[in-house]
């Protein structure tokens, strides 16, 4: 069924040979062209070709069914390893056709592809409209506590009314839904996935240019190349191993001994400094990408202390992102005074305008006025396993001025990204951390799932004239009408104070010299295409 399999001793012998020469045709074929072609026709590079790309990594990955994620780290994989009827490609913005030959409009809620012909899955089987039916009723159906699930649950209905022919019918109009056609819960799944359950992760495979070979989160994913691929994308590797990292100084001292030949998510911001000034005579280069990745503080507005607004702008007045920024992040990230990161079409740095520079007096002015007593004490959580090294020092130093305030008594909770992604929204938690990569390309995934009722967070939120404005934002083709409808939101959001933004930072990958195609991956899709990226090494 695969062209290779990536059986444990190559995978290993593979590591080993990164820091060697790629010379030659390693599969002893003539070529005197110095390429080869794979099984879909497409070009590669036969240096290349001969090695799998090895990544490391210290992120989590949870589920690569599409139906049981809504991670990062998942949805990478499940990029690289099924279709959806959209995509957006690198270095664009728009939705085109992937699984679908073509997609437009009926009316304001029916939405109509066309399918490709002759698309397979790994196991040979056929690709067709009745499986994205499946697709989409199995997220429904399962409505998995990751919440991917919500990005389709505009969907009223799904048919086929032939095998090439998919017809959605939404229950509001949503000016966005070809976006959410792009998003790792639209990845098209075969039949023989269940209807009721998750795929176990060991058993997935798609119809995308990878498949996997073998699973284990920590430790090793191993990714084969699809023989049954026949979509667009040009393949320059012959696999790709993740290896996954339980610090970050692991994972800096493989990319530095030549164990991995990316390291990607997450560096250390001193191991990055250092890879900037030292890197090139251990053969390492620090690349950079266009990035809008947040981080953020959910208050649970449903119960005290949050449930009362005057808590929540005075925590909003206390925090010093300024600090955040330059003491613990050493300026590699960029404080976000908005629910809209800067760069992004719609930014409004509401909260900088609704509160200033950090001031506890006016912090006081706000619990006193409204009755609240002081001391306010509630706990705040993060997690060790996610988002870097850095969030455990962020929150000693939100924690730092807080107390030091002497209006807040802060207790830190730690839980690891597995069970926190049951638990934060089971409303348990007084404030939480999370981060953000947008799922498209467009300021309205900053909005609609934080602050309309039905949010991710289940944190209690709700506002009449926010839901308003996001059917707005939804609905609305108009341009100027959705950006003043932004601006009014991040108003509101400041207002409210339902969450708390922290920072906003670009991407940033270390390679070993001579791989080639990662930093043309890192675009603001926040997709980390595994098949431009060369395994050749010097």
């Amino acid at each position: 069924m695969r062209v290779r399999s990536l059986k444990a001793a190559a995978a290993i012998a593979a590591v080993g040979a990164l820091t060697l020469a790629a010379c030659g045709n390693g599969n002893g074929d003539e070529d005197t062209n110095g390429t080869g072609t794979d099984t879909n026709g497409a070009e590669q590079d036969d240096a290349a070709s001969t090695m799998p790309v090895v990544i490391g990594t210290t992120d989590t990955v949870t589920n690569i069914d599409p139906a049981g994620s809504y991670d990062k780290p998942s949805w990478n994989i499940i990029y690289n390893t099924y279709q959806r009827l959209l995509s957006v490609p690198l270095g664009e913005t728009e939705p085109t056709p992937d699984a679908a030959e073509a997609c437009d409009w009926d009316d304001e809620v029916t939405y109509t592809c066309t399918m490709k012909s002759g698309l397979m899955f790994a196991d040979g089987s056929e690709l067709t409209a009745e499986n994205v039916v499946h697709s989409v009723e199995r997220q429904l159906a399962i409505q998995h506590s990751s919440n991917g699930w919500q990005l389709l649950d505009g969907i009223e209905s799904v048919e086929a009314p032939d095998e090439s022919t998919v017809t959605f019918t939404l229950s509001n109009a949503d000016a966005t839904f070809p976006y959410i056609l792009t998003t790792g819960a639209a990845a098209i799944v075969p039949m023989s996935f269940p209807g009721d359950d998750l795929q176990p992760n060991a058993e997935v495979f798609g119809s995308g240019p990878y498949t996997v070979e073998t699973f284990d989160a920590t430790q090793q994913i191993q990714l084969g190349l699809n023989e049954n691929y026949s979509g667009d994308s040009e393949l320059s590797n012959s696999g790709v191993i993740l290896q996954f990292y339980q610090t970050e100084s692991a994972l800096k001292q493989a990319i530095e001994e030549g164990d991995v030949m990316v390291a990607y998510r997450s560096l250390a911001v001193t191991d990055i400094e250092d890879l900037r000034e030292n890197g090139a005579e251990r053969g390492v280069q620090v690349v950079v990408g266009e990035g809008t990745e947040i981080n953020y503080l959910v208050l649970q507005v449903s119960r005290p202390p949050f449930d009362e607004p005057a808590v929540r702008q005075a925590l909003a007045q206390v925090i010093d992102r300024e600090t955040i920024a330059s003491s613990v992040y050493r300026d590699t990230v960029t404080p976000l005074y908005g629910p809209i990161p800067d760069g992004v079409a719609g930014h409004v740095p509401a909260f900088d305008d609704a509160y200033g520079e950090p001031d506890v007096d006016a912090a006081r002015a706000l619990l006193e006025d409204a009755g609240v007593d002081i001391p306010v004490a509630f706990d705040a959580w993060w997690m060790p396993d996610r988002y870097g090294e850095e969030i455990g020092d962020m929150y000693g130093e939100i924690q730092r001025q807080l107390n030091d305030s002497g209006l807040f008594e802060v207790s830190l909770e730690q839980l690891s990204w597995a069970q926190y992604a049951e638990t934060f929204s089971d409303q348990s938690m007084d404030a939480f951390d999370l981060g953000w990569f947008p799922d498209f390309p467009d300021a309205s995934n900053y909005i609609q799932p934080f602050y309309g009722t039905a949010n991710i967070f289940n944190n209690g939120y709700s506002n009449d004239e926010m839901d308003e404005l996001i059917d707005t934002i939804v609905t609305d083709t108009d341009e100027d009408a959705r950006l003043a409808a932004f601006e009014r939101a991040s108003e509101i959001a400041a207002e409210d104070v339902p969450i708390v933004q922290l920072w906003q930072r670009d991407q940033i990958a270390a390679v070993r010299d001579g791989v080639t195609g990662v930093e043309e991956t890192l675009d603001p899709s926040f997709i980390f295409y595994y098949a431009g990226v060369s395994g050749a090494t010097e």
